[in-house]
């Protein structure tokens, strides 16, 4: 039997792999255990136009927005927890209408 190819890429093939404009659903919930190397290296590959579909968002999101990465938002709410402040460049990104909100609170 031969062996099958590994399914283990690295981390800039599989933000690569993510297309500007794609619907992208997070895990991880505020600042927990979200996919934060990935969302660095998306920002970093200079990706635009993603929609970003997560419950509760808090840094990644901040990031993307200010990255320029962000064109539309389907979250709950949005926070960087008692002692970091406001996810302020998300807010910035939809108060400038960079970014177009869909709230699921």
């Amino acid at each position: 039997m031969a062996a099958s190819p590994s399914k283990i890429i690295s981390l800039s093939e599989l933000a690569a792999r993510i297309p500007d404009g794609a619907a992208l659903g997070l895990g991880g919930v505020f600042l927990h255990r979200g996919p934060f190397a990935l969302v660095r290296e998306l920002a970093r590959q200079h990706r635009r136009n993603l929609e970003i579909i997560k419950p509760s968002p808090g840094y990644d999101l901040d990031l993307l927005c200010r990255a320029g990465a962000v064109s539309k938002v389907r979250a709950g709410i949005v926070a960087m927890e008692g002692n970091f402040g406001l996810a302020r460049w998300y807010r910035k990104a939809i108060e400038n209408r960079e970014a177009a909100l869909e709230e699921h609170a």
